[in-house]
């Protein structure tokens, strides 16, 4: 089975999971590739805490690249949302934010290297513990 077939058919599993999704390239090519692909699958490039915020009270596909580490409120926010609530301090507006996610048609998948996923597990950052399931060519 070639990478795409098989990466078509994890992004079928990505829906109304409890869970973040996660991606782990090889590289930074083989990155732009599931960036592209996801694009074509009309999936939306979200870039923070507020974008993950806004599309995860309705049906939404999107999803996150990770360029070095994981930052704490990406991290809090995968530990948190199969809680069925998430809450994190929004610095621009100096207050806390909660939201309550809507699970149903909705796909969250964030995307890393191997060597950033590397970087945020030896920052202390157990990802690997906290997401749902996982594709790795």
């Amino acid at each position: 089975m070639n990478m795409v077939n098989t990466f078509d058919n994890f992004v079928k599993f990505t829906f109304s999971q409890k869970e973040v999704s996660l991606v782990i390239a090889k590289d930074k090519i083989e990155l732009a590739n599931f960036v592209k692909t996801l694009e074509s699958k009309d999936f939306k490039q979200v870039t923070d805490i507020s974008d993950l915020f806004k599309d995860i009270i309705k049906p939404a596909k999107i999803f996150l690249v990770t360029k070095d580490i994981l930052s704490k409120d990406m991290y809090d926010f995968v530990a948190q949302y199969p809680t069925g609530q998430v809450e994190i301090y929004d610095k621009f507006n100096l207050k806390s934010q909660m939201v309550i996610p809507t699970y149903q048609g909705v796909s969250i998948i964030f995307i890393i290297t191997r060597e950033s996923l590397g970087k945020t597990q030896a920052s202390g950052f157990r990802l690997l513990e906290q997401v749902g399931i996982s594709y790795q060519s």
